[in-house]
Order: C-alpha cells, then structure tokens, then sequence
C-alpha cells in the first residue's frame, strides 16, 4: 500500500547526521512519483569524480526505475518488500549493488482503518524518521541519468497482513549505507513501537489517501 511522508527540511538534522548542506526544496508532502532527496553512500562512477565524502544527497523520483524499463514511468515501485527485493525483477539490481539509501522524513502518513482516516506516524523523541530506501540510476533514450527510489517495507508486528516502511536505529544508519550486501538484511528489523508516536487524524482533503494494494 503506498504511503505518504513529511521530509526533513531542517538542515540540522543533515548537517548533524551526515554533514551535509540543507537539502534543495522539497514539496511539505511527497507522495508516490513525487520528487524526494535521499542519502546514499557517494556513487564512485561519475568520470574524473574523487570520493571523498561518506555521505551525499540526491534527489530523485519516489518510485525506483529498473534498468530494464523503456520508460521513466514505471509503476508499482514505491515499496519493495525487504523479504523478497534481493530476489525480485524490479529491485534485485539496485541490491545486489548496494544501492542503499536513506529519507528522512518528519513524519509518515498511512491509510487508517476507516476511508475518512489517516494515521500520523513519527517519532517520540522528535527526531526525524530514518527510513531505508534502495536507489537506482536509469538512462533514458536522450542520455538523462535519471534517479529513482523505493521504499522498503515488512509485515507489521501488530498486523502481519499490512505492511510498514523500515525505520533504521540511528545506530544503525551509517552501517545500514556501507555494510557489505551479503549483510544487508540484517537491519531490516522491526522499529520498537513504544519509540513511535501515532496519530488517527481525520482525513485532509487536500493529502488524498493511498490507494489500497
């Protein structure tokens, strides 16, 4: 089920976390094929480009390309399920490279149990959501390098039958963006709920909800 997010926009948190200037404006809400800024380990196959940095932020489409894709438009990649992305078609790729990712989001929207509900989710502590991502790189017929994300989710603890986006530990984020991918499973755990404030609010007309899976 896609879902909706607040991104951090204050550069603390960038500059704190990653060292990191402020990231370019973003829109208050990102919804799937919105354009959103992640974190990644610096790409080392730009010509002439010498990696220095342990961190970067890019921007790019929420809702990863495959290289395969003939076109930009490609759906149904907003969420790649944290069980089955090594193995799966559209993701597979981007995991077998280690093209992990970060989004920090201020808050999380979700369906709710009811058609006029959403539930608010974020943390406790106030603190920006870190949430674990894979990025790709296509090539478009003109030549563009085009940069695109997706979302990783697991079943939810308190409801096999929905599915959650990944929240890193804050420990966890550096090593969750330079481990080896043979490790990379491993944190992708679940996110302890009593660090997590969630909020059923009453639909706003002008965030539409997500359409069921």
């Amino acid at each position: 089920m896609p879902i909706q997010y607040e991104p951090t926009r204050e550069g603390r948190h960038f500059l704190r976390g990653f060292g990191l200037d402020s990231p370019a404006q973003q829109h208050p809400v990102i919804r799937p094929g919105g354009l959103g800024t992640f974190i990644r380990r610096p790409r080392g196959d730009r010509e002439g480009a010498a990696v220095t940095a342990r961190f970067e932020a890019a921007q790019g489409r929420w809702g990863l390309i495959p290289l395969f894709s003939k076109e930009r438009e490609y759906p149904h990649t907003f969420e790649a399920r944290g069980e089955t992305a090594a193995s799966e078609r559209n993701f597979y790729q981007p995991w077998k490279r280690g093209h992990r990712c970060v989004v920090l989001a201020d808050a999380l929207y979700r369906r709710g149990d009811a058609d006029d509900k959403m539930v608010r989710v974020e943390r406790a502590d106030g603190q920006p959501l870190a949430m674990a991502g894979l990025w790709n790189g296509w090539r478009a017929p003109d030549g563009e390098c085009v940069e695109s994300f997706a979302l990783i989710t697991l079943p939810a603890v308190e409801s096999p039958t929905h599915r959650r986006v990944v929240f890193l530990r804050e420990a966890w984020v550096d090593d969750w963006l330079h481990c080896p991918v043979e490790e990379t499973a491993a944190y992708l755990r679940p996110y302890a709920l009593d660090k997590l404030v969630r909020r059923t609010l009453v639909r706003d007309p002008d965030i539409p909800l997500p359409q069921r899976a």
